[in-house]
């Protein structure tokens, strides 16, 4: 049997009367749950609970004192995007950062990535030269336009790196290096590896160019460099020098200019 349009529609008003009930049941629940976490799991309650990647145990501390962040407070109720904006304002130039709610476990994650370069860099191949930059772990980054710079606002050491090569065990020596010099005051424009791995510094008028040979011994060898560029500005030097052999920091070979 056909059913009346009368029954169609008593059918259809309890289906939309079942739906309605439905929803309402399904969104109290929904805010009910959200009530109770919000009340006793939903809470960033210690410093522990911001976790940070890209950041040293320092510059997390400075990071959260700094912060308008205080405890406890609902994660819910933290703004990703004004945190970011806060942090951004501490830490600019030389941090990009990103901020995320987890909700479980409930933590806000704190993301950043510097953007401080070491030093300008060069490396030539056979058929061309590449441009760049070393990054604030020295990793070898290149450069193709001005645009890329964005990137990179700060170049900490006015030093332009020149390779024949790059390997990944660079970074540690250059570290070291460039820990050496920010302590000496004798100038260095260039540090040059050439491409047997040896060390050569372009340095002031006074001593030219500085042969350190292999990479080791460096704190030495920048000592000797040092306290023979100091002796020689102070005192004026008796002939010009072409270059300096401090491969063997205990015996420095001075080398004439025939002009």
């Amino acid at each position: 049997m056909r059913s009346g349009p009368r029954e169609t529609r008593q059918r259809q008003g309890r289906w939309r009367l079942v739906r309605l009930w439905r929803l309402l049941v399904f969104s109290g629940a929904a805010v009910g749950l959200a009530w109770v976490l919000l009340k006793k799991g939903w809470w960033v309650k210690t410093p522990d609970q911001v976790v940070f990647h890209g950041a040293s145990p320092q510059e997390r501390g400075a990071l959260l004192a700094a912060s308008p962040l205080q405890f406890p407070t609902p994660l819910l109720v933290v703004d990703p995007s004004s945190m970011e904006q806060q942090l951004r304002r501490l830490t600019w130039p030389t941090l990009h950062v990103q901020v995320q709610r987890a909700l479980a476990p409930p933590q806000l994650v704190v993301r950043l990535q510097n953007t401080t370069a070491q030093a300008w860099a060069r490396r030539s191949f056979a058929d061309r030269v590449e441009r760049g930059v070393l990054d604030h772990q020295f990793n070898w980054i290149r450069i193709d336009g001005h645009h890329q710079l964005d990137r990179f606002p700060v170049v900490r050491h006015q030093v332009l790196v020149l390779v024949d090569f790059w390997t990944p065990g660079l970074q540690d020596m250059l570290a070291e290096l460039f820990a050496g010099l920010e302590h000496l005051e004798t100038p260095v424009q260039t540090v040059r590896i050439t491409a047997d791995g040896q060390l050569v510094l372009g340095t002031s008028q006074v001593l030219r160019e500085v042969h350190l040979g292999e990479p080791n011994h460096l704190e030495r060898k920048l000592t000797a460099m040092d306290h023979l560029y100091v002796h020689l500005q102070r005192s004026g030097p008796p002939f010009s020098y072409m270059n300096v052999d401090l491969s063997n920091p205990d015996q420095p070979n001075l080398g004439l200019s025939h002009g």
